[in-house]
């Protein structure tokens, strides 16, 4: 029997790459990366291979890119998600020979502004809500130095925006995506030490002028993490 099995991996991480007229704007993404692996299954075991082998093989690699800046890992010129794969390909390769059978990189966001309104959710008291995403990278200095969020990173930063008149917010959210997309939180005012929870205050201060009714202000650097700001 042959079968096709997948094992996914996301990382956090920055880079430098064009971005509308600058040349070199550092910031950062949520990446994905799909290990697919192909062939004939064991007839005693009933699988291709363990999935922990796919792990186990795939460990260093990504150790040297989750959490880190990209431009500094060693032989990846490129560091699109194109040159990722490519990267990841040559070295994953010799390890796993015929079974792989391809690697996909993705980012996690939308990398636009795509602004998109949500239904209350009473089982968590989330109120209705503007949701909209963007593309940056930090690092939280005052962590110590051993804390992988010491170094420079990146994430696909998801937001979640509640007001009274939540079907209103597009354009003080737009002003907030072009302030925040494809940058370093650090260089921004107010922001010198961008956790989620200083993000979060931030553009709550940052809309608080012009919104009004504003009731809570949601931040997700991943899909297993958030933080909800109710302007206590």
């Amino acid at each position: 029997m042959r079968v096709e099995l997948i094992k996914q991996f996301t990382f956090e991480a920055a880079h430098t790459t064009p971005w509308r007229e600058d040349p070199a704007r550092l910031h950062g993404h949520s990446f994905t990366i799909d290990l697919v692996v192909a062939g004939e299954c064991d007839p005693t075991l009933g699988w291709l291979v363990d999935y922990a082998e796919i792990t186990r093989h795939f460990d260093d690699l990504y150790d040297q890119l989750d959490h880190k800046t990209l431009d500094s890992v060693p032989g990846l010129a490129d560091s699109t998600c194109a040159g990722l794969r490519a990267w990841i390909l040559e070295r994953l390769r010799p390890r796993l020979g015929s079974l792989l059978s391809e690697v996909r990189v993705g980012i996690r966001g939308e990398c636009a502004f795509a602004p998109k309104l949500l239904h209350a959710d009473p089982a968590q008291a989330l109120p209705e809500r503007v949701r909209f995403g963007f593309e940056a990278a930090h690092a939280l200095r005052r962590l110590p130095p051993a804390h992988k969020c010491h170094t420079m990173h990146g994430h696909s930063f998801i937001v979640e925006v509640a007001a009274q008149k939540s079907d209103a917010l597009a354009p003080a959210l737009l002003e907030i995506h072009e302030r925040l997309d494809h940058r370093c939180l650090n260089e921004a005012t107010g922001l010198e030490n961008a956790t989620s929870e200083e993000m979060a205050r931030w553009i709550w201060n940052a809309l608080a002028a012009d919104v009004s009714g504003l009731k809570m202000v949601s931040i997700a650097e991943t899909c297993t993490s958030k933080c909800n700001y109710y302007g206590a």
